[in-house]
């Protein structure tokens, strides 16, 4: 069943362009069995053929992805409640299960709100950070921003790749999967480094200033 999913919506980026992109990510971002290891990488492949332009492919992706992540995040204001009542009715549809949703509760209380930002980054947890995100009432404003970068991050490296890799397309998944524990690391090491460097710069130049 998740395969024959994958093929259609493979089928609809290829033949509808940007609005399957749209379609495609965004039900990968609240339907957890559909693997963006696979989605993203073809999108790139297909933008390497010139159908599409790659940075557009990204942007799409990173808003579909965004507006995917609001169910989840409005439910959750409902109360942790609503969250479980819902998943209790429909949680086998999307193949949801509550340990896992138990678990992601756990990490963002131990983690804080900047999980929200490096969980988009985890298979699994990304498609169900927003709940505790709703429930513990996170800002709106910060989650859609750390829910944008995060998605970004996520959508440039797997998509980029598979713009990179052309018809191999299906390797990039393969190893993405595989080794997604060191791909998790390195981006958090390049988000540091980024903001670092900035604190950095802004401190010389004030420095210089005075």
């Amino acid at each position: 069943m998740i395969e024959s999913i994958v093929n259609w919506l493979s089928f609809a980026i290829e033949s509808l362009g940007y609005p399957g992109v749209a379609i495609a990510v965004f039900l990968e971002s609240f339907f957890a069995p559909i693997p963006s290891e696979l989605i993203l990488p073809f999108s790139g492949f297909v933008a390497s053929t010139g159908a599409l332009n790659l940075y557009w492919v990204i942007v799409v992706a990173t808003v579909a992805g965004y507006l995917g992540s609001l169910p989840f995040y409005l439910l959750g204001l409902w109360g942790e409640k609503s969250v479980y009542t819902f998943l209790d009715r429909w949680g086998k549809y999307l193949f949801i299960e509550k340990r896992d949703v138990d678990y992601v509760f756990e990490l963002f209380k131990k983690r804080g709100k900047m999980f929200v930002l490096f969980g988009r980054l985890i298979p699994i947890v990304r498609t169900l950070i927003s709940f505790p995100a709703g429930v513990f009432r996170m800002n709106f404003i910060v989650f859609s921003l750390y829910t944008l970068i995060g998605a970004l991050i996520w959508n440039t490296l797997l998509t980029y790749l598979g713009y990179l890799m052309g018809a191999n397309w299906e390797v990039v998944g393969m190893y993405i999967s595989k080794y997604e524990g060191v791909i998790l690391v390195l981006a958090v090491v390049a988000i540091v480094v980024y903001i670092g460097r900035g604190i950095y710069r802004r401190s010389t130049s004030k420095n210089l200033d005075q």
